[in-house]
């Protein structure tokens, strides 16, 4: 299965849909492109906000994996 491209916002605004029609989503959950103590210009990582840890994050994680490859911006030196 061929996963679809998609920009780093693109790839955050899809996790925050699919987290927020997730049956199990609660009011302040949200997912965050730049964790705590990340740099530079690309996500290195995703944090959440809200619940501490909750299934459905894990559960929309797996499924953007699955379905996306984030499209990175090419450098320019």
């Amino acid at each position: 299965m061929t996963r679809k491209k998609v920009s780093e916002d693109g790839y955050i605004v899809e996790m925050n849909r699919r987290l927020q029609a997730h049956p199990q989503y609660a009011g302040g959950m949200e997912f965050l492109p730049h964790p705590p103590g990340a740099a530079g210009e690309s996500i290195l990582g995703i944090a959440w906000a809200g619940i501490v840890f909750h299934q459905a994050y894990r559960e929309v994680l797996e499924s953007m994996e699955r379905d996306f490859e984030v499209e990175y911006p090419r450098r320019r030196f």
